[in-house]
């Protein structure tokens, strides 16, 4: 009798113990929390904002919250967007919700741009595996500034030449084949008290639209970046036929240039290598293109020679112009749009020795200021760019 009524008990506790576990309620699943996906958007004059949704599954029985932030990328707040943070708040059966990024729009060109927001925080969720950040994309529209592919263009092929390198910047990046960068303020200025920093950001140069783009930008008083791009070490050449394809800037102090140096450049130093300029501008001038070439055996011994060719009264910022030279042994021409309108030769070296018989390697830059365009003034609007659509040698 003990024995059944000890039994009976264990029983009554294990039937006790199993209705007590139906009774509790069911425990509470996490949701997760993740973006819907990236999102791009094309930057025009009537874009205002960018809107990015979150989601939560499964379906949410408890409030659900969630904090955002935006993380500059190559888009930066307050040039590109606005800066933003907040909270999400999920009532309970409540899946999705949006985020609303406000976007500093422009008119001027750039390239495509990016940044990110971030989810951290999570209250009654989890912020899915590997995915706490979404990715806004700003794809440049330049429909708002003047860059049609209109103006003069170059014949493909010469008598007795074929072509013998071209750079036509039909891809999506720089080649790094053919360019380099110089960077920094260099050595006063670059020799001119020149004002800008060259730097090697996306901001300053890039491709697009089968062209390279060459920004300068006024980042302070008196304060500009800028891009000088070189292809010493990896595309040098000794005479032939030269055609560069460009639209140019204008403004007080901009100094857009197309221009060689010599290839014993880090042997010899300047002017010893020689300076062909293919094509300078001053932006005060905007209608005016000079050709020049510099020389001489050691500084301060060196002297220059040559001329200009205008437009006017169009300028070289409306349409795109062929800046050529004619390159043979003991002589060079200096052509516009295959006009030729200046001539160097030995006769011209004043006693000096003549190194233009010797490789060279190309220079594509935008300087600001300087001893020769002088500084901007009130009247010069900023960023201004320099695009090229080509650059052939033929031999």
């Amino acid at each position: 009798m003990k024995k059944l009524v000890g039994y009976l008990g264990v029983v009554v506790c294990v039937l006790l113990t199993s209705c007590e576990a139906c009774n509790d309620p069911q425990p509470e699943v996490n949701s997760e929390i993740s973006w819907a996906n990236d999102v791009t958007v094309f930057e025009t004059a009537l874009l205002s904002s960018v809107t990015v949704e979150v989601r939560v599954s499964p379906l949410n029985s408890r409030e659900v919250t969630v904090e955002y932030a935006t993380i500059e990328g190559s888009a930066t707040a307050g040039d590109d967007f606005v800066a933003s943070s907040g909270s999400l708040t999920f009532a309970p059966g409540e899946t999705s919700k949006t985020v609303s990024i406000p976007i500093v729009t422009d008119e001027y060109l750039e390239p495509d741009e990016s940044f990110q927001v971030e989810l951290s925080n999570p209250v009654n969720g989890y912020i899915k595996v590997g995915e706490p950040f979404v990715n806004v994309g700003l794809r440049n529209d330049d429909t708002d500034i003047f860059i049609s592919n209109e103006g003069y263009d170059a014949a493909t092929s010469y008598e007795g030449m074929s072509l013998a390198w071209s750079d036509e910047f039909d891809g999506e990046f720089i080649d790094p084949a053919n360019w380099t960068y110089d960077l920094g303020s260099g050595n006063g200025g670059w020799g001119n008290n020149e004002l800008q920093s060259y730097t090697n950001s996306a901001n300053n140069s890039f491709v697009g639209d089968g062209k390279l783009f060459i920004i300068a930008e006024k980042v302070g008083e008196n304060a500009y970046t800028s891009a000088r791009l070189k292809s010493i070490g990896l595309q040098e050449h000794q005479y032939g036929r030269i055609d560069v394809r460009a639209m140019l800037p204008k403004g007080q102090g901009v100094w857009p240039a197309i221009w060689m140096l010599g290839s014993n450049y880090p042997d010899v130093g300047w002017p010893a290598c020689g300076e062909i300029d293919i094509m300078e501008l001053l932006g005060h001038l905007p209608g005016t293109v000079h050709g020049t070439a510099h020389w001489g055996a050691d500084w301060p011994n060196w002297t220059h020679q040559g001329t200009s060719i205008s437009i006017y009264p169009d300028h070289f910022d409306q349409e795109f112009h062929v800046f050529s030279v004619d390159w043979m042994e003991d002589e060079i021409k200096f052509l516009m749009d295959d006009q030729v309108y200046f001539t160097i030769n030995p006769s011209l070296m004043q006693g000096q020795p003549y190194p233009f018989n010797n490789p060279f390697f190309f220079i594509l830059n935008v300087a600001v200021g300087g001893n020769w365009p002088g500084s901007p003034d009130a009247s010069t609007e900023f960023p201004v760019f320099m695009a090229v659509d080509y650059v052939r040698v033929y031999q």
